[in-house]
């Protein structure tokens, strides 16, 4: 009998939080703590995020589909026993006659810091109205949580019982896409939290052969320090994995991935806000940090970025419908994004791009529904939904030094409002910011399974970033937050040539291993990039032509061309 124990060490790329589902007076949200009243890491959440990396991969390992995947409900409610149910258990445990159900044979414990952790942070949020460009506040989506800052620590822990070469080859596939940097915890991943970083990855046994070594051990409060690393453990398991083709199997499983990597460069003064800063620097506003008093480390949110691709987006395909629609229920019937701060129950109301959430909802299509992704915009299939979760994620943006900028240059900037009718300042509309010079920031972005449409999607929405016609932060219609996206690269993963996007293999470019996939970098230099960004274009332009909202789903008058009639009457009869 042997003892097998897994430990590694987390860092965390971004700010992290793992919510505890209370709030206070403070804010909205809570992390997690323990009986001690410091921070930890469900071993709950950890098991979860692997579980739901495991059953996605291990179809193209050659193992049965998790019945989680299956197309009715009906299957996804019975017992499994593919290899990712026997190794963390049963997703639909049984004890009727025949089951095979059984328990977990992996056991992943809390992750607890590894020494001090800094000061935790409270972020502010809030949604953006389609329409006017500003705080959507009519749909309440103003909130604040607390979170752990980038750079924490803590320590992992995994135990495997009764364990097989299958169960750690399995095991090992996944915390080798840890161990790559593809790993988010906690919430609002997809929005820029959550992001982590894995050290220090040491599986170790400690041969449990004899009664003394098993007196030994269980007097022992920690003998996973008294077990002995295998070296090379993970590349022997590794290079035990052959993949299978994906045909026929769900959508859901394991194909490729793509990430960005690139700079964002500020063309002059950029505004953001952190409450807590701006408090204990005196200004109305202060630049987010990264960490509690570290002026040297701002960054922008993944949340205010995400928004702004979002938005942009969303306001180029409303714009291609546009050009195509003959009329309001034409144009509603193919809107591809819909305004996801905008819902209501009222079914007689009439609100201007309602989200499809609230649109289901009047349709009484349940959220379990088969073919959930089929009833949504294509902006929510890309960006998710209450519905469907988002394929894209954002990270939080660090502050990256530059040659001609090694740290943060901070200006003071004061603003007046005017009076419209004397042109004089008005009493009490006097405030100041503490804004950022040129800063230059790190952004990452992460797409799984892209499809070519989405891809082309994506590409025009980073085109026109890196032209500069997008802002970030406070102030864009003054001026402020004008960025460039600069010094970008690009990184295709696949399991097998079949999974990579249409004509990427035809580019002939050097290959690299990375986790489990096989990778390919371009940047904007590469030969023949252009072109076949070019047909990914045309594939997204004949997709939203062909876009259209399911029947059952009943549409009234509250679509953007009615608002746009509401601010703009139609001239009939001439000049009126």
């Amino acid at each position: 009998m042997t003892y097998k124990v897994i430990t590694a060490t987390l860092t965390a790329r971004t700010a992290v939080h793992i919510g505890s589902g209370e709030g206070n007076d403070l804010t909205d949200a809570l992390v997690r703590r323990g009986a001690d009243g410091q921070p930890f890491i469900p071993g709950t959440a950890i098991a979860g995020v692997l579980r739901a990396l495991l059953t996605r991969l291990a179809p193209r390992l050659g193992e049965n589909c998790c019945v989680v995947l299956a197309e009715t409900s009906a299957e996804r409610n019975k017992s499994c026993s593919c290899a990712v149910c026997r190794l963390f258990g049963d997703v639909n445990p049984t004890d009727e006659e025949g089951s095979t159900s059984s328990a977990s044979r992996l056991l992943v414990f809390n992750a607890r810091p590894s020494g001090t952790l800094p000061c935790l942070l409270i972020r502010d949020g809030v949604g953006i109205d389609r329409v006017t460009g500003a705080a959507a506040r009519a749909g309440a989506v103003k909130f604040d949580l607390e979170v752990l800052p980038a750079g924490a620590t803590f320590e992992l822990r995994m135990e495997l019982r009764d364990s097989g070469l299958e169960d750690e080859r399995l095991l090992a596939a996944g915390l080798a896409e840890w161990k790559a940097g593809r790993l988010w915890l906690g919430g609002r991943v997809a929005r820029g939290l959550g992001a982590f970083d894995l050290h220090n990855l040491q599986f170790k046994t400690l041969s449990l052969d004899t009664p003394a070594q098993i007196l030994a051990f269980l007097k022992d409060d920690k003998p996973w320090q008294q077990a002995q690393p295998v070296d090379g453990w993970l590349r022997e398991r590794l290079n035990s994995i052959s993949f299978a083709p994906a045909d026929g199997k769900p959508e859901a499983v394991a194909r490729g991935w793509l990430s960005l990597a690139g700079t964002l460069q500020a063309e002059g003064a950029l505004l953001t806000n952190d409450t807590l800063a701006a408090g204990a620097s005196g200004f109305d506003h202060a630049p987010l940090l990264v960490r509690w008093g570290e002026w040297k480390s701002p960054v922008l949110t993944g949340a205010g970025l995400r928004g702004v691709l979002r938005s942009h987006a969303e306001r180029l395909a409303r714009t291609l419908v546009t050009l195509q629609a003959t009329g309001k229920e034409d144009f509603l019937r193919c809107c591809p994004a819909c305004d996801p701060n905008v819902r209501d129950n009222d079914k007689e109301r009439k609100q201007p791009l309602e989200s499809c959430d609230s649109l289901l909802k009047k349709a009484n299509i349940p959220g379990n529904d088969e073919d959930i992704a089929g009833s949504l915009c294509l902006a929510c299939r890309l960006f998710g939904s209450p519905r469907l979760g988002s394929r894209l994620i954002v990270e939080d943006a660090p502050y990256q030094p530059t040659e001609k900028q090694s740290r943060p240059v901070l200006k003071i900037l004061d603003f007046l409002a005017i009076d419209r009718f004397t042109g004089g300042g008005v009493e009490g509309a006097k405030f100041d910011a503490l804004a950022l010079w040129r800063p230059a920031f790190v952004l990452r972005l992460h797409l799984e399974n892209p499809e070519p449409w989405e891809l082309g999607w994506l590409w025009l929405v980073l085109r026109d970033l890196s032209e500069g016609w997008l802002t970030v932060g406070f102030g864009g219609a003054k001026g402020f937050g004008r960025v460039k996206l600069t010094d970008w690269t690009v990184t295709f993963g696949h399991l097998l040539p079949e999974d990579a996007p249409p004509g990427l293999t035809q580019l002939g470019l050097a290959t690299k291993e990375s986790g489990v996939y096989t990778t390919v970098t371009v940047t904007s230099a590469t030969g023949g990039w252009s072109s076949l960004v070019q047909k990914w274009v045309n594939a997204f332009h004949e997709t939203v032509k062909q876009f259209q909202r399911p029947e059952q789903i009943e549409l009234t008058e509250d679509s953007y061309f009615g608002r746009v009639d509401e601010l703009y009457p139609v001239m009939k009869g001439g000049a009126q």
